[in-house]
This record gives structure tokens, C-alpha cells and sequence, in this order.
């Protein structure tokens, strides 16, 4: 291979790597609002949030589905959260006495930044070759969990109240996780 051809290697292998480690368009410019707007939602959808610990019981730490050490799989993470969330908030929720708007809205939110972040993970898993079953093991167990609480508790207004409280500390855990992309972007030399 002559030089020019390295060259030319080279020049398409940076301008791959840089696109990929854009992370995702959408979370560089679009869900940092979307965001924001889901969490205004969740807030003030429902009463105050559960946070007293003696009501909150064998619900694990959210902190424990966190654990990455990639852009590609802290991507895959992200869209993995959204989307179980989106799936529990699409349960029996005949109990609960929210705004209905505003939890439709939510909803809505939390759909939007799936489907997105579902195209840049399909994006960044393309041009990885990660594997993050491990990761997405972690994440399935953790709101089986979920699940199951609101199982038995019997769906009730309470129990809702309580992962309403978890929902929203996932989301707060995203925002700084999608931040940090941000920012690895903001500063990359590419």
C-alpha cells in the first residue's frame, strides 16, 4: 500500500470514528429539551414525590443500572432506560389520579426519546462491535423489578407514586450521563 493510499485510509477511518463518536446528533442538540420538558411533566404531573426510604421498599437504587464505560454503551443505556420506562408507564395505571395531560405528554416525551436515541444506537452499534448484554441484562432485571412491585402492591395510586419517585431519579441520572456526551464532544480534537 503506498503512502497516498494510507493516507486516504486514514482520512476515512477518523471521519467514521468522528461520526460515531458524535454520539448522536439528536443528543447533542434536541434532548437536552425534551428532556428538561419530561421532567417538568413528571414533576408536577402527580403529588410530591416518595422520598421518605421506609415507604420504598425492595425497590433497588436506580444507581445500579449505571455502570459504563463507553459512549457507545452509556448511548445503549440511555435508550434502554427510555424505553422500559416507556413500557411500565404503558401498565395499568387506572389508579392513579395524575394530570392526565401532562402525564399523556410525558408519555409522549419519553416515546420521542427512545425512537430517537433507538436510531442512534442502531447508529453506534453498527459501527461498534461492543457487546452490552451485560449492561442490558442489568437494566431488564432492574424494572422486572419495577414490575413487579406495581404487581404487588396491586397497581395501587401509592405504588405508582413511589416509581413515579424512581422514574424521575432515572431521568435525572440521563441528563447528566447525556451531558457528559455533550461536553466529551464539546472538547474532542476532531
Amino acid at each position: 500500500m503506498d503512502l497516498r493510499s494510507l493516507w486516504k485510509c486514514i482520512v476515512v477511518m477518523v471521519a467514521v470514528s468522528r461520526s460515531s463518536s458524535l454520539g448522536c446528533k439528536w443528543i447533542q442538540h434536541r434532548y437536552k429539551d425534551v428532556s428538561r420538558d419530561s421532567l417538568q411533566m413528571i414533576t408536577h404531573m402527580g403529588k410530591e414525590f416518595v422520598i421518605n426510604e421506609e415507604h420504598v421498599e425492595n425497590i433497588p437504587s436506580p444507581g445500579s443500572v449505571y455502570i459504563s464505560n463507553s459512549q457507545v454503551s452509556n448511548i445503549s443505556i440511555i435508550y434502554q432506560v427510555l424505553h422500559h420506562i416507556s413500557k411500565l408507564y404503558n401498565g395499568n395505571m387506572d389508579s392513579v389520579r395524575w394530570d392526565r395531560e401532562k402525564l399523556d405528554k410525558f408519555q409522549s416525551n419519553i416515546h420521542t426519546q427512545s425512537a430517537h436515541l433507538k436510531q442512534c444506537m442502531d447508529k453506534e452499534t453498527m459501527d461498534s462491535s461492543g457487546d452490552h448484554r451485560k449492561e442490558n441484562q442489568r437494566i431488564i432485571h432492574y424494572f422486572k423489578k419495577l414490575e413487579n412491585y406495581l404487581k404487588r402492591k396491586g397497581n395501587s395510586a401509592h405504588a405508582w407514586e413511589i416509581i413515579r419517585t424512581q422514574v424521575w431519579k432515572h431521568l435525572q441520572r440521563l441528563d447528566l450521563i447525556t451531558a457528559s456526551l455533550r461536553r466529551q464532544r464539546s472538547t474532542s480534537p476532531i
